[in-house]
């Protein structure tokens, strides 16, 4: 499974390792971070690592009874819950995590570094709203007060713990004083938004972002292209959800086709501006998305050539130098900033199920009309 192998981070394995083996393990852990640090692959990890029967720590031996559940998070003991949203008619009030497990299990398989965004994409209702709700609260305090099947403990991993919101405070007593062997996991990306009164009755873990070499390893093996691996590796920036998502695009690199719409643009040749609209708007929604991270990451870079004037520090590669240095005299970094927050205007539409052509061709006049608009003020 996916998530099985994360990539090097020794020390942080060993630390977790540690607990297990010398019982140690806290009744509360918050797993913490930013998006695709990995943090809910280590709660799996950790999980499952309790509940086998033969290993110790958190690596497992895949065979034992409780292995051969847990790692198909089907075991009675391993408990999840997660921000949701009204289903099938359901009354939002009456809709916990029980009614999406069988989703859950299949995004936990396809994609444990994923965030709040994936999971939302992955069940299609990018328009409704998600949380984590009172039913949830008191269904987790019920199902932790019955007695443990067959595991050494019962665990309860609580994903996107920052949507518990005010409803957290029903949980404090619980995760202060459990019934025996009992472990209560929250995980989040945002550890700011969490109640005081929940952080301070939880042992943290901050999963480091991985290095450059770890996000290689991770990519070389689901890609072949040692190009695309490199030009990955830049993206992503440490972020392995991002590294995975941008994976399973087909576009061997951008960095030609940006250059020829900010030459089009620029120029204002309208014929040439649109038929590269078409080009986009004919893309998978996932590659016209992966062009806007590469374009949103490019012009980051690009402003910091244009700040620093040397291209010797930045994440970009000699291709990607070798446009800075032809844009720098045409493209400050006004300009730049404002193509950037169009892209990111973009993401957001693509999530909303824009018209693409629409939203492709006005992008070219955008772009047009911010190049213009510098020119004129010159």
């Amino acid at each position: 499974m996916a998530f099985i192998n994360i990539p090097g981070q020794l020390e942080s394995k060993a630390y977790l390792s540690r607990l297990i083996e010398e019982d140690r393990v806290p009744h509360a852990l918050l797993f913490s971070g930013p998006e695709g640090n990995g943090k809910l692959a280590y709660a799996l990890l950790f999980s499952i690592g309790l509940l086998c029967e033969v290993k110790e720590g958190i690596e497992f031996c895949e065979e034992c009874n409780q292995c051969t559940k847990s790692t198909k998070f089907i075991h009675p003991d391993l408990h999840f819950t997660f921000p949701v949203c009204s289903k099938d008619g359901k009354k939002r009030e009456d809709t916990t995590s029980t009614d999406f497990l069988q989703s859950w299990r299949k995004f936990l398989e396809h994609n444990p570094y994923g965030g709040m965004t994936q999971w939302v994409k992955f069940l299609g209702y990018e328009n409704k709203n998600f949380n984590i709700n009172v039913t949830e609260c008191n269904q987790i305090i019920k199902s932790l007060s019955l007695r443990r099947y067959e595991g050494r403990y019962k665990i309860q991993i609580i994903w996107g713990a920052e949507h518990l919101a005010k409803e957290g405070n029903r949980l404090l007593k619980l995760i202060e004083e459990p019934t025996p062997n009992t472990l209560i996991i929250l995980v989040t990306d945002r550890q700011d938004l969490l109640l005081n009164t929940i952080l301070s009755r939880c042992q943290v873990f901050r999963a480091p972002p991985f290095m450059d070499e770890e996000v290689e390893t991770f990519l070389e093996e689901k890609i072949s292209s040692s190009q695309k691996v490199q030009e990955i590796v830049r993206l992503a920036n440490g972020d392995l959800r991002m590294a995975n998502e941008l994976a399973g695009n087909q576009e061997e690199g951008w960095n030609d086709t940006l250059l020829q719409i900010f030459r089009f643009c620029f120029l204002g040749k309208v014929s040439e501006m649109i038929a590269q609209a078409e080009m986009l708007a004919s893309l998978p929604k996932k590659d016209m998305e992966s062009f806007c991270l590469y374009t949103l990451h490019f012009l980051k870079e690009y402003m910091r050539v244009v700040h620093l004037q040397s291209t010797e520090s930045v994440r970009l590669s000699d291709a990607e130098k070798a446009t800075t240095l032809k844009m720098t005299k045409v493209i400050n970094i006004a300009m730049a900033n404002q193509v950037a927050q169009l892209m990111e205007s973009n993401i957001k539409n693509l999530h909303r199920n824009a018209n693409k052509k629409i939203l492709w061709t006005n992008t070219m006049f955008e772009i047009e009309g911010i190049f213009k608009a510098e020119k004129i003020a010159v």
